[in-house]
């Protein structure tokens, strides 16, 4: 009696052992998650008269180039080029060339986009980050740029209503009454 529980002991743990094995033959043939490309948001655009205006801004145009590249990406990819996005996010936030978009207003989203950046900047030091996380900062950051091109459309869509309306005209107009 005891040799037969012996004997089952042994085939089973045996049996045991080899599954295991077979499960960590599977596991292993796996793409790791932070080599899994996601598609994320694309990028929004600006519209006609908005690039028009602001084709000449070079540290602009640079960023967004380069930020076309996050709306498909790995984490591993992401993270590998967060310096260069963290770089030209302070590029684009110390060249504002276009006095239309000198407000605070305009600054703040910039501030809050190179913040988001360097939140991904700061995740390449992190050993145990995952890829959940490098991909909802992206999409914060692909956010936060699409935040930006909403204020320049804003401000343009404004400044070409006020000038449709000729509201200096009429502001003269009412300091001569």
């Amino acid at each position: 009696m005891f040799k037969s529980f012996l004997i089952l002991f042994i085939f089973s743990s045996l049996f045991v052992s080899c599954l295991k094995k077979a499960d960590n033959k599977e596991t292993g043939t796996k793409k790791p998650q932070m080599s899994i490309t996601k598609k994320h948001i694309p990028i929004k655009e600006l519209n006609k008269t908005c690039e028009e205006e602001i084709k000449n801004w070079e540290e602009y145009n640079d960023l967004k180039i380069f930020l076309n590249r996050f709306t498909n990406i790995s984490p591993n990819d992401a993270l590998n080029n967060a310096l260069e996005l963290k770089m030209l996010s302070k590029k684009i936030k110390d060249s504002i060339r276009i006095d239309i978009l000198k407000t605070s207003a305009f600054k703040a989203r910039l501030n809050v986009f190179e913040n988001e950046t360097l939140r991904l900047a700061d995740m390449t030091h992190i050993p145990a980050i995952t890829s959940k996380d490098v991909n909802n900062q992206v999409k914060k950051i692909i956010n936060t740029f699409n935040y930006i091109n909403d204020k320049i459309n804003d401000v343009y869509t404004q400044k070409l209503y006020n000038k449709s309306l000729n509201i200096d005209s009429l502001l003269l107009i009412e300091r001569e009454k």
